[in-house]
């Protein structure tokens, strides 16, 4: 294999799905995805192995890790840290993290809009932050009941986008407001254009660490008496 300048890897597994892509020269050159509840565990690492394969590379060819921090399951969001992790630390190449608002931000060409990016809990409220029209961030991320997302989002021309639609279909909405009929899913060839363009000055940009929006769902062991 030879080296080639410009290769980033980037994989998400943080919500109902998992992907893996590879970026050569600032153009993806090979990439998967599959839509999936559970299992990512077991598809994760061989889905990075299978778009090294493809794009030619090794790991010596490697410029940086991107990943995502969450919100999203816990589960997916520690086995995805995790990996970029090990693989950082093996290969001796930064992480580049984005949350998953802005995976999915980054897959949605502007249009003039303001966007909210709404994230499925799986527990009632949506994981949702705002973003400009020129997809920027304009407020924190927050976690929202369903029947509050209009007077949340605020007046506005908004369009609302994300796996999280699903949750919001039944409720009303302001005319000029775009609900998206399409369930979007992280893409991680979305995930690696969003990390190169953050550039040198992203490396640190995000401590790769979780970003969790509720604690976690833990019950206490029942006594036994």
């Amino acid at each position: 294999m030879s080296e080639r300048r410009g290769c980033l890897v980037a994989f998400d597994c943080s919500g109902a799905s998992c992907s893996a892509a590879v970026l050569v020269d600032g153009r993806i050159a090979a990439e998967r995805f599959a839509a999936m509840e559970r299992g990512q565990a077991e598809a994760l690492l061989p889905m990075i192995r299978d778009v090294m394969a493809e794009a030619g590379m090794d790991w010596a060819s490697v410029q940086a890790i991107a990943t995502t921090v969450g919100p999203g399951s816990f589960t997916g969001v520690r086995l995805g840290l995790s990996a970029a992790r090990g693989l950082a630390l093996a290969s001796e190449r930064p992480i580049i993290s984005l949350t998953a608002f802005e995976a999915l931000a980054a897959g949605l060409a502007a249009d003039g809009r303001p966007l909210a990016i709404a994230i499925d809990s799986r527990r009632g409220p949506v994981f949702a932050q705002r973003f400009d029209p020129d997809r920027r961030p304009a407020g924190e991320p927050a976690q929202i009941e369903p029947e509050n997302m209009a007077l949340w989002l605020g007046a506005g021309a908004w369009r609302i986008a994300g796996d999280g639609v699903a949750n919001l279909a039944d409720r009303r909405f302001p005319a000029d407001v775009l609900l998206e009929s399409e369930i979007r899913r992280i893409r991680a060839g979305d995930l690696a254009l969003a990390a190169l363009a953050l550039g040198g000055a992203g490396i640190d940009r995000l401590p790769a660490h979780p970003l969790y929006l509720r604690a976690p769902d833990v019950s206490q062991p029942k006594s036994r008496g």
